[in-house]
């Protein structure tokens, strides 16, 4: 299987999906996700190396039950990864 690489904490640890619990008696799954990949960053300002993507730490699922939280995490993990994922130009 291949690693998917991620963005990095300043220790060197991947920045990954986590749950909060919110004090509103709410969970929340909340992921450091590409700022191109949202459209906040255009790609050909990151191209270009006028800018460079950051993650942003987004608020993607709210439940009142943090069993259907890790089940939509679970259903939902490709697709979260690969928001996650940074972008990179090819050089």
């Amino acid at each position: 299987m291949r690693k998917i690489k991620l963005f990095k904490d300043r220790k060197g640890q991947d920045l990954v999906p986590v749950l909060v619990d919110s004090s509103a008696g709410r969970y929340e799954v909340v992921a450091p996700v590409s700022s191109v990949r949202i459209g906040e960053t255009e790609r050909k300002l990151v191209k270009s190396k006028d800018c460079v993507d950051y993650p942003k730490w987004v608020t993607l699922f709210v439940s009142k039950d943090v069993k259907e939280c890790k089940k939509w995490l679970d259903k939902y993990r490709t697709v979260v990864l690969k928001l996650c994922t940074p972008y990179e130009v090819s050089s």
